[in-house]
């Protein structure tokens, strides 16, 4: 299942990319994390050493991406976008950990982490999901 996810996110062109709204940018980040996550763990089973470092070394940028998207100046209540960036930070510091020692229950549980917070984004009513102009 973890390829067919990896494979759709091949698919998708960098142009249709920059034409998403910034709630799809983030959602299909969260996405391609989780994917990105649920093929490490059987890389790391298999001993496919290679693919398990290009995988986490791809996890730890797309979540750099996600503390870049965070808003830190306008947001109404800091905390949420503090507490996000740690949080973001943590995982990162646990992927390198993962990688280093082969540890799949330091990427299962970033993976929960992860699904967890897409949960609360898929949750954002479509109403709000646009920036205010």
């Amino acid at each position: 299942m973890a390829h067919v996810s990896l494979k759709k996110y091949s698919q998708v062109r960098a142009s249709n990319i920059a034409e998403m709204a910034p709630y799809e940018q983030i959602n299909l980040i969260f996405s391609n994390i989780i994917g990105r996550l649920a093929a490490t763990k059987g890389f790391i089973e298999r001993k496919e050493i290679e693919k398990k470092g290009e995988n986490l070394s791809a996890c730890i940028l797309l979540l750099g991406a996600l503390q870049d998207a965070l808003n830190l100046e306008v947001e109404q209540d800091p905390s949420i976008s503090d507490n996000l960036l740690a949080l973001y930070a943590y995982c990162q510091r646990k992927l390198t950990q993962a990688n280093i020692n082969n540890d799949i229950e330091a990427v299962v549980e970033v993976s929960s982490i992860i699904k967890e917070i897409k949960e609360g984004w898929d949750s954002i009513p479509a109403d709000q999901r646009s920036p205010a102009v």
